[in-house]
């Protein structure tokens, strides 16, 4: 049992160190703030511009207030820091220049930032009014999300994401309370750079007293204080990814400390394992999105908005609009747009529960209706292709030129065609990426019992970075002969993904030899390479 340290000093957790969340700054989901908040700050003016209405949000670094642009007659959100940041000048100083730097950008996904300064002692950001629940709530109230409307979701926070990237911002806090749907059920990405900071540029979660994320959906590379890059955020949005599929938190343990480093020896489970209508392609983008290793992740945030963008199966924001059933914003995070004293506003948390129940209900039978469309839209001839057959593969065994009779782990080759990702045959270890000079390569035969047209061969494995080649025969070749006798390779790829699909032109064959030549380096430096699942897909 992990215990969180009651002084803030770090702790060592699997062998890596860790620092307490207790005193957690850009890492707070906000929450409702009761009646005592309406006494700070003091003043309902800002810049002799803006009106502070209401605090409708809380976290551990600041307060947000529903507020009211009055030179632009336009409603606004605005975060004012906490006194024991506002009182810091190089906090102060940090937080506008970051404020600065995300101003910049102009994505229909990102928060707009308006504005930053201080006064009397506040220091504020003034943002974009966003009409609109957070994915935290739509999760809370609705579970588990159908597979398309997860993807629609994902792509375009991922778009977001990738035009910060491409400004060479990094968000280090993604999670569903920093996601939110607007009135028309656009997906807004908030508080780009807030954790950053906040936090500095050499703070890490090892940096005792600060946090540069939330526990459950933090990188691996964030705990060990290593460099931190756009993968980072890929990370933390395939957990999110995770979680609105499974409707519960991928990571959770006892203490926040503990959910942290769960990441640093688990893998999550696939999500395929937890709901078996997750499609393997959606599947796959989650699961590479959350590799340990940030090099065998999406390099940032385009390349994951590419890969969802074909399964949402339509528009992104036009299946997200379907969150969305009226104007009424659920009580949290979200900001109700209202010109300032409209007219009565609810003030007791059951008025606010009676909204959210409402709009929620209205929005699930919105959501049903869009997925069936969608799906409906997917059957039809004139629409999408059908999904490809998947041959079954009869037999498999290992292809060892050293070892002719057994091979290498030769009782355990059937783990690559088990339909389990969590097991998997291996090459064994080796002190180098080329078996240590003692065999040129190593690899499986499978066969399908008789000649199949083959279109796609998805090779999935527990870690990237393999060099294969795929070769194909209508007859066994003898097993010596492996691979000369196979003739000319049907594709060749180094360093692949952990999950590493090859479009091949139409090839009918029985017999099939994944060839590696090339293995990775696990954690303690050991080199092999671990076959999960190779997989065989034909036409339509």
């Amino acid at each position: 049992m992990i215990l969180p340290p009651e002084d803030g000093r770090i702790r060592r957790v699997a062998g890596h160190r860790v620092t307490t969340w207790s005193g957690m700054i850009a890492g707070d989901d906000p929450t409702l703030i009761g009646d005592d908040a309406l006494q700070w700050p003091g003043q309902r003016r800002l810049a002799d511009r803006y009106q502070l209405l209401e605090p409708i949000a809380s976290g551990g670094a600041a307060v947000v207030w529903r507020a009211y642009d009055e030179n632009l007659a336009r409603p606004v959100a605005v975060k004012l820091l906490h006194p024991h940041h506002a009182n810091d000048p190089t906090v102060v100083e940090r937080f506008e220049r970051e404020s600065r730097a995300a101003a910049r950008l102009n994505h229909p996904n990102t928060v707009r930032i308006y504005d930053t300064g201080s006064e009397d002692g506040l220091v504020y950001l003034v943002m974009e009014f966003v009409d609109g629940p957070s994915l935290r709530e739509l999760i809370r109230a609705s579970g588990p999300m159908d597979p398309a409307l997860v993807a629609a979701i994902g792509e375009q926070v991922a778009s977001a994401l990738g035009d910060a990237h491409a400004h060479g911002l990094v968000h280090r806090d993604v999670k569903p309370a920093n996601i939110l749907v607007d009135i028309d059920g656009t997906v807004k990405v908030a508080d780009l750079g807030i954790a950053k900071a906040l936090s500095g540029d050499d703070a890490t979660l090892t940096t005792p007293g600060t946090v540069v994320g939330t526990a459950a959906y933090v990188a691996p590379e964030q705990l060990d204080g290593t460099d931190v890059d756009a993968r980072a955020d890929i990370y933390a949005l395939g957990v999110v990814l995770h979680e609105c599929l499974t409707g519960r938190p991928a990571f959770s343990g006892d203490t926040p400390t503990a959910t942290a480093a769960m990441r640093l020896t688990h893998d999550l489970l696939p999500p395929r394992q937890l709901r078996a209508d997750v499609p393997r392609a959606l599947n796959d983008v989650i699961v590479r999105a959350t590799q340990r290793e940030p090099r065998d992740r999406h390099p940032d945030g385009s390349a994951l908005a590419a890969a969802l963008l074909p399964l949402a199966g339509t528009r992104p924001s036009e299946l997200t609009a379907a969150l969305r059933s009226d104007h009424t914003v659920p009580a949290d995070t979200a900001v109700r747009d209202e010109p300032p004293y409209s007219g009565p506003m609810p003030t007791t948390r059951r008025e606010y529960a009676r909204r959210l129940m409402a709009a929620f209900v209205g929005g699930l039978v919105l959501t049903l209706v869009a997925v069936f469309a969608v799906r409906a839209l997917q059957d039809d001839d004139s629409g999408s292709a059908p999904e490809p057959v998947e041959w079954q593969v009869v037999d498999v065994i290992v292809a060892d030129p050293l070892d002719v009779d057994g091979g290498v782990n030769g009782d355990i080759a059937s783990f690559a065609v088990d339909g389990d990702v969590q097991t998997a045959w291996t090459t064994g270890a080796h002190p180098d990426d080329q078996f240590g000079g003692l065999r040129d390569g190593v690899g499986l035969i499978f066969d399908l019992g008789q000649d199949r047209q083959v279109r796609t061969v998805v090779v999935e494995l527990m870690r990237g970075g393999v060099d294969v080649s795929l070769y194909a025969a209508d007859a066994l070749p003898p097993l010596g002969d492996t691979p000369a006798g196979w003739g000319d390779p049907r594709a060749s790829q180094a360093d692949i993904r952990p999950q590493q699909p090859f479009q091949l032109s139409p090839t009918t064959q029985r017999y099939w030899l994944l060839w590696v030549t090339g293995l990775s380096a696990d954690s303690n430096g050991i080199y092999n390479a671990e076959v999960a699942e190779v997989r065989f897909l034909g036409p339509a």
